[in-house]
């Protein structure tokens, strides 16, 4: 009779079955306690400044008082508002003011010659334009001196081109419609401004909730582990099995690096859309729990029309287009005005004038002093001059393709806010469906832990299952912010973004 080590197993098998429990009892003295594995690693802190909770709200305000593309965008409008001022001063009166004094010596004799010749011009809505012109002349030398005044009013009213209150006022209409262009694109700016600085609050506040989730997780793994140690030392698991749930917390200490890593760019991203010191310690303060929003589709469209930069911004381009096909088409009439002129001119001393060569002054005994009118007819008739059709053909093309650009726009917008009604829709839907998985995900492993407990499960289900709700966790928490710039997105689509957040424009 063999020994009784012998009796249950051939000796063959001996060897193997020593091996196997040398094996075990090995992984059992070498297995770390809960207390010896590696403690959850050290949030790495990027911000040296204090923590700054700020809500949603005051980010935006912060972002327009100081970001950079919010303040480039004003400066920019300070230059285009004062070309608008300038085309408005089209019918205002302007002048000059020309002025000389000359010496000269000649023969022995000194002469002093001082010429002041004030202009002004005068273009009224009509296309009429009024000139006047005075010219003082004073010529002192030895023992003499002379002067004549000259006065001089004339006015020419266009007939055919140039004529008509539409095309003089074409000027100052196409820079008021391209000011109307320039403020759209300033509230396009500034909300798209907005809704990057809100999608960058949220990102932040998604990867806080993360990095919360990643540290739950890593504490429901280790307690986990102190709950295999304790029923490795019962004699009820395996000592190998407490290698996975290890396994499994350095995979989640791995991850709650990551998401660390995650909040500290989020951090970044949003301190530099709001220009603030990016060692400020920034925390988003706003919770992610949104609130469902019923939509009308109809009603949708009909607002993106009225309020869109871009589709309006269109609107005004064909309106410019326009403008400039009228004043194309009157550059094509014949030149034909109507002039008058009134002329006064006195003389002191004999009296002198301007040589219209030299410029030098000379007698003026030969011209007489008095009152001069006249009033006549001017026609100008352009030959050969094909530019002329040729400005009218391009600003003919140039408003047709503006129409065609107008009802792409069009179509566009439609198609825009159709996309965001139905993305914000299933949104929800989504988000709905996630909370539900996760919720689930959550029961599935309590009962679960409790079936380990029992002797029911496996250590390997559980850890399955852990994964599972932390993959849910964040599946509802994306969610969560999805629907969230979702609605974000359709508020920008419509053109609605300032007045959801009662922005008024100091432009």
């Amino acid at each position: 009779m063999g020994d009784g080590a012998s009796r249950g197993f051939p000796r063959s098998a001996l060897p193997m079955v020593i091996a196997t429990l040398l094996t075990a009892s090995d992984a059992a003295a070498q297995a770390p306690r809960p207390s010896q594995v590696a403690a959850p690693p050290a949030p790495v802190a990027m911000a040296a400044g204090a923590r700054l909770p700020i809500s949603l709200a005051d980010a935006v305000f912060i972002g327009l008082r100081d970001n950079r593309t919010v303040k480039s965008a004003y400066l920019s409008r300070a230059a285009e508002k004062y070309d608008l001022f300038v085309a408005r001063t089209r019918f205002l009166p302007s002048g000059v003011i020309d002025a000389s004094v000359d010496r000269t010596r000649q023969d022995g004799q000194d002469s002093t010659s001082t010429v002041i010749a004030p202009a002004a011009v005068w273009l009224v809505p009509t296309g009429a334009q009024f000139q006047f012109a005075w010219t003082r002349l004073d010529l002192r030398g030895t023992g003499s001196s002379q002067g004549t005044d000259t006065a001089v009013l004339g006015v020419s009213q266009p007939l055919l081109r140039g004529a008509g209150l539409a095309v003089n006022a074409a000027p100052v209409t196409l820079a008021a419609l391209q000011d109307q262009i320039n403020r759209l694109q300033l509230r396009a700016t500034v909300s798209n401004t907005v809704a990057s600085i809100i999608a960058a609050y949220r990102a932040l506040s998604q990867a806080q909730a993360q990095l919360v989730i990643a540290r739950q997780s890593l504490e429901r793994s280790q307690a986990q582990l102190g709950v295999n140690q304790a029923l490795i030392d019962a004699g009820r698991m395996a000592a190998a099995e407490i290698v996975q749930t290890q396994a499994d917390i350095a995979n989640q200490q791995v991850a709650l690096l990551a998401a660390e890593q995650q909040r500290n760019t989020a951090q970044l991203t949003l301190l530099g859309l709001l220009a603030m010191d990016l060692h400020t310690d920034i925390v988003a303060g706003d919770d992610l729990q949104p609130r469902h929003l019923d939509i009308n589709l109809d009603r949708a469209i009909a607002i993106a029309l009225d309020n869109r930069p871009d589709y309006l911004s269109q609107k005004r381009g064909l309106e410019q287009a326009r403008q400039t096909q009228l004043v194309a088409r009157n550059a094509q009439l014949w030149d034909l005005s109507v002039v008058a002129s009134l002329q006064r001119q006195t003389q002191r001393g004999g009296g002198v004038t301007v040589d219209p060569v030299t410029g030098a002054p000379e007698p003026a005994a030969n011209l007489p002093a008095g009152t001069r009118s006249s009033v006549g007819v001017q026609l100008r008739i352009p030959l050969g001059d094909y530019s002329l059709r040729q400005r009218k053909v391009q600003a003919d093309t140039a408003l047709r393709l503006q129409e065609v650009a107008l009802d792409d726009q069009r179509q566009r917008v439609e198609a825009e806010v159709r996309d965001a009604v139905q993305g914000v829709e299933l949104a929800w839907r989504r988000l709905e469906a996630a909370h539900l998985a996760s919720d689930l995900a959550a029961r599935t492993l309590d009962l679960e832990r409790e079936r380990l407990r029992a002797g029911r499960a496996s250590n390997f289900e559980v850890l399955t299952f852990e994964t599972s709700l932390r993959a849910a966790q964040t599946q509802a928490l994306a969610a969560q912010v999805g629907y969230l710039n979702a609605l974000t997105s359709l508020d920008l689509q419509l053109g609605t973004t300032l007045d959801t957040w009662k922005i008024s424009l100091n432009d």
